[in-house]
């Protein structure tokens, strides 16, 4: 890593603008952001409109320039002029709910009596949005949690054929894994249920929460939440699928949710009770499965689509070379609102749009022209599968060779753990060793009080907005810190906030980001 091009005066301005970055500015942009006025930021809807013209006006209030659309009318001040450029990047999704034709049966065969259960669907089923109307009967195999884990030598997958066939499972994880997972680990097990049903030939995947007692239970996407219960008001809450035009959804499979009572009569006749299953899991000590090869599984379920106009805010700060570039980027959109209860989003990812913007404002602060360009990203639709940075990277005004890095921010306000509070962990692209020297550096000149995990990798895991660019070979970094009890659930508020732990990570990332943009690498 060469040695930065700024000088002794561009090093006091540097330093001036990093020690402007505090909790109380950090606190003020968030107030607003994840608070009820903007109503989840779900995407599409009338708070995530907010929201973007919201950042679009700080960005325009630092003096960052506008990188998206040209206006072919003038709507307002942030929206500027025709033939002017705009802060957003306007684009559609399709959005794909279920229909009004929903049916699911349960067939099951005794010699040559054939019986049939018919379910009801929101109260004792209902189905995950795919993209397509589907039809189907399959076997059906129960699967337990439908957990696999290498680091704990358990496999609910080993001895099971599902080519062809629906995979029944428990929604969470066995009682014994509960304790020896992380909250990362837990939220991403029933994502990793799904990848593995996948690549085994599964038909789709049914699931149920035994606990569950809710009169008129609609299920929820269960890896949205990581542990729903009665108590939980994700209950009840539907999860429409969005794709971009043209293209595949990327989670167009099938998932079915039913209640404990329809699970019951699944297992009717075969002396499974569900609460000695799970009293076994807990000691790890399950050793097989019920048979249910006498029974089929037929379901057909339609989509209703929609067209919704969404927008990414899209900034830049000139460098004196065009063709480097640094993307700076975080998701502003999450989950809404449903049943009286606001998913606000604070850590979720209130917390990395306002690093990111608090880092544009430090840039601007120097009054020095960095010398690589840098791109100030807030995407929308992350939470529908990273659509919207699918979509920026898809549609640059400009190379994408000249992209030289993206540095991605989300979910920046949670520690690992209580016993390691500053702790974070830092993932970016092996080939540039550099990353973690200047992060070193950084922490040591700046008195940064972090402890930084560094892992670097081939191919940068998570399912962020990074993997977008990840997907078109180009170097990332992000710092990780924790998942909570809070993620994907309305309790997401400022209240449960780590804010040293937000500043510092802004306060190392600026660091970072300036030295990487006036230096040679």
């Amino acid at each position: 890593m060469a040695t930065s091009t700024i000088g002794q005066t561009g090093e006091e301005s540097f330093t001036r603008s990093l020690n402007n970055i505090n909790q109380s500015a950090l606190k003020a942009q968030l107030g607003f952001l994840a608070s009820d006025q903007t109503e989840g930021r779900e995407a599409g809807e009338k708070g995530e409109y907010l929201a973007a013209a919201y950042i679009a006006s700080l960005l325009q209030l630092y003096g960052v320039n506008p990188g998206g659309d040209f206006s072919r009318e003038r709507n307002s001040s942030i929206d500027a002029g025709s033939g002017v450029r705009t802060y957003f990047q306007n684009f559609f999704l399709i959005k794909n709910a279920p229909g009004d034709d929903q049916i699911m049966k349960v067939r099951v065969t005794d010699g040559k009596t054939v019986r049939t259960i018919s379910f009801t669907r929101n109260i004792d089923f209902s189905t995950e949005s795919v993209d397509q109307d589907i039809e189907i009967e399959a076997p059906v195999v129960f699967a337990g949690y439908g957990f696999k884990n290498e680091k704990l030598t358990y496999d609910d997958f080993s001895k099971l054929d599902l080519k062809g066939k629906f995979l029944l499972r428990i929604s969470g994880v066995p009682g014994f894994a509960k304790t020896q997972l992380s909250a990362a680990e837990l939220a991403a097990s029933s994502r990793e249920t799904e990848i593995n049903a996948k690549k085994m030939g599964a038909a789709g995947i049914i699931e149920f929460d035994p606990n569950s007692t809710v009169t008129g239970f609609q299920p929820v996407k269960e890896f949205q939440n990581m542990s729903p219960s009665e108590e939980n008001p994700a209950y009840g809450r539907p999860w429409p699928d969005y794709s971009l035009p043209g293209k595949k959804s990327q989670d167009n499979f099938l998932k079915i949710h039913i209640s404990a009572k329809s699970a019951n009569e699944i297992f009717q006749g075969t002396g499974f009770v569900t609460e000695e299953f799970i009293k076994k899991s807990e000691s790890n000590n399950i050793r097989s499965f019920p048979d249910l090869k006498d029974r089929t599984i037929y379901l057909k379920t339609t989509v209703k689509k929609e067209t919704v106009g969404v927008r990414n805010v899209i900034g830049m700060i000139p460098g004196k070379n065009p063709d480097k570039i640094i993307v700076l980027g975080a998701h502003y959109d999450h989950l809404g609102k449903a049943n009286g209860f606001i998913w606000n989003g604070a850590d979720d990812n209130g917390s990395g749009t306002v690093g990111v913007m608090t880092i544009a404002k430090a840039i601007m602060e120097t009054g020095i022209k960095p010398e690589k360009t840098i791109i100030i990203a807030l995407w929308t639709a992350e939470e529908e599968g990273l659509l919207g940075s699918r979509y920026f990277v898809d549609n640059l005004t400009y190379p994408l060779k000249d992209i030289i890095l993206n540095v991605n921010f989300d979910m920046i306000s949670r520690y690992v753990s209580e016993s390691e509070p500053k702790k974070v962990t830092m993932v970016y692209t092996e080939s540039f060793p550099g990353f973690r020297t200047i992060t070193e550096k950084n922490i040591q000149k700046y008195g940064i009080d972090l402890i930084v995990d560094f892992q670097p990798s081939k191919d940068p895991p998570g399912g962020s907005d990074h993997r977008s660019f990840v997907a078109k070979g180009i170097p990332v970094m992000r710092f990780k810190p924790g998942h909570r009890e809070q993620y994907h659930t309305p309790a997401d508020e400022i209240s449960t906030l780590n804010w040293d732990i937000m500043e510092k990570i802004v306060k190392i990332s600026f660091a970072n980001i300036w030295q990487l943009a006036n230096s040679e690498w």
